[in-house]
């Protein structure tokens, strides 16, 4: 009997929790995971990532704040942070870039309707596939818990593409490290480890850029943040919120 990735990965997680540290497991390359998340990922888990949450409201108030006339989510998912931020600015225009079509179609069908511009592709793309549909800037690019799912060559390509793009801020709710000590240790533990989870430096990402005007980081609220297990070490998909404040002009291409 072949066994679906969904109940491989139930049972994968039951295992690891019998076990003090997950040793015997094998790193994936950044290919596996792009194809679990446009291929292989569930159906089955797409209502969990529809649900409105506390975090959910939380940061679509913080992305409100900044006054966007239009919006673009990067790794939109089935676009519930899209839905949430329709529900406090519902003449922001919304554009959602994703990987699974299948995803796509459950947001327009059950999240977001036609409140939002759902597209299919990689973030790495976002510029292209933005300019394909004869959009050449957005107010604010954001994304959240999507980024920390790609590796830096992927990671970098969108970065280029978000301050492209971007006329007032990038915006990142993410897997950030606060500390060396916390870009050392996970990035070791999903080098050595099935982990899907690329940490970073999200404000040292774009320190120095000249179209960066300043960033502001916040701490996400304990009381409305979520947490999961890998092995018996607990983590949280997002520990810090990252606004890249940008300078008025956006420069012209080539």
């Amino acid at each position: 009997m072949r066994l679906s990735s969904n109940l491989k990965h139930h049972i994968w997680r039951a295992a690891m929790r019998a076990t003090p540290f997950p040793i015997f497991a094998k790193a994936r390359d950044s290919g596996y995971w792009q194809r679990h998340w446009k291929e292989k990922q569930h159906a089955n888990e797409f209502g969990g990532y529809a649900a409105s949450t506390p975090l959910k409201k939380w940061f679509a108030r913080q992305v409100i704040a900044l006054q966007p006339a239009s919006i673009l989510e990067l790794g939109c998912n089935v676009g519930a942070n899209l839905r949430e931020m329709n529900a406090l600015a519902p003449s922001a225009i919304l554009y959602g870039i994703e990987l699974n079509d299948r995803a796509i179609k459950y947001g327009i069908d059950s999240v977001v309707g036609n409140n939002a511009q759902l597209i299919q592709g990689s973030m790495a793309d976002a510029k292209l596939l933005m300019q394909q549909r004869g959009i050449g800037e957005v107010d604010v690019v954001f994304s959240s818990a999507a980024a920390m799912h790609c590796d830096d060559s992927i990671f970098a390509a969108a970065k280029d593409a978000a301050l492209s793009l971007a006329k007032k801020a990038i915006v990142h709710l993410e897997f950030n490290a606060w500390s060396p000590a916390d870009l050392y240790n996970w990035r070791n533990w999903r080098s050595s480890f099935v982990s899907d989870r690329w940490i970073r430096d999200y404000a040292g990402e774009y320190r120095g850029h000249p179209r960066v005007d300043r960033i502001e980081t916040l701490g996400v609220p304990l009381d409305i943040n979520f947490m999961d297990n890998i092995g018996r070490v607990m983590v949280s998909d997002v520990t810090g919120l990252v606004i890249v404040h940008l300078k008025d002009a956006v420069p012209p291409a080539g």
